[in-house]
């Protein structure tokens, strides 16, 4: 059977770990807002490598649209060329470089019409990811409003627990053993106090003695003997 001393530890545990909980969902919220800055922060990187993409393809456009002017302008010029030869011989080179200006001038085609597809295919994926970083940008707010909703309470919460647990903390008798419960709260939160099952310590799972046991049950306050919690009987 448990002593009073036991019960007035696990209720003090259970208010330790009720604060741990409180802690962690205040943590939660700065965390919150700061992962979904890091989202919006790269979806604004992704729009902007996009538009980047897109200048890069309209100059790479704008510099195949004026080879293929010069290409058409040196066509033209051939033209001329080629109707006033004056000979056989004249006439098949000027039509030989007709012929090989026309190649290249196709190729040129070929590769702006690639160009251009590439910009409406850049800009349609430029638009999915503004519509991402809109949404982003939403949850972001949506965050720090639940955040800034819910602090007020969280830190009441915290106040109210810290309370009740300063109270429930005298239970401790003064000396080493409030010391070393003091200490294992500071480094360990809610892991300054154990319960034990089965005659097993909760918190590092090694066996209580059967001479611990018995103090404890008559209200001793001792603490485990390998990770020195405070212990209580469930």
């Amino acid at each position: 059977m448990a002593s009073d001393l036991s019960i007035a530890l696990s209720q003090l545990h259970r208010l330790l770990v009720q604060f741990a909980e409180a802690e962690a969902a205040f943590a939660d919220g700065p965390r919150s807002i700061t992962l979904s800055e890091k989202q919006v922060a790269l979806a604004e990187q992704k729009v902007d490598d996009q538009k980047a993409v897109i200048k890069q393809t309209r100059k790479t456009a704008d510099d195949l649209n004026l080879k293929l002017k010069t290409k058409e302008a040196e066509l033209k010029k051939l033209q001329g060329q080629l109707n006033a030869a004056t000979s056989n011989k004249e006439f098949e080179i000027f039509k030989g470089q007709i012929a090989s200006i026309g190649s290249e001038r196709a190729e040129l085609e070929n590769t702006a019409f690639e160009a251009m597809e590439e910009i409406d295919t850049t800009q349609a994926g430029l638009k999915v990811l503004e519509v991402e970083l809109k949404s982003r940008r939403q949850t972001v707010q949506t965050v720090r409003t639940e955040v800034d909703a819910s602090r007020a309470g969280l830190e009441a919460k915290l106040e109210n627990l810290q309370a009740q647990i300063a109270v429930a903390e005298k239970i401790i008798p003064p000396g080493e053993g409030l010391s070393a419960y003091r200490r294992l709260r500071i480094a360990n939160g809610s892991g300054a106090l154990a319960g034990i099952e089965d005659n097993f310590c909760e918190g590092c799972n090694c066996r209580v003695t059967n001479q611990d046991l018995v103090r404890i049950r008559t209200g001793e306050f001792l603490r485990c003997r390998e990770c020195n919690r405070g212990l209580y009987v469930v």
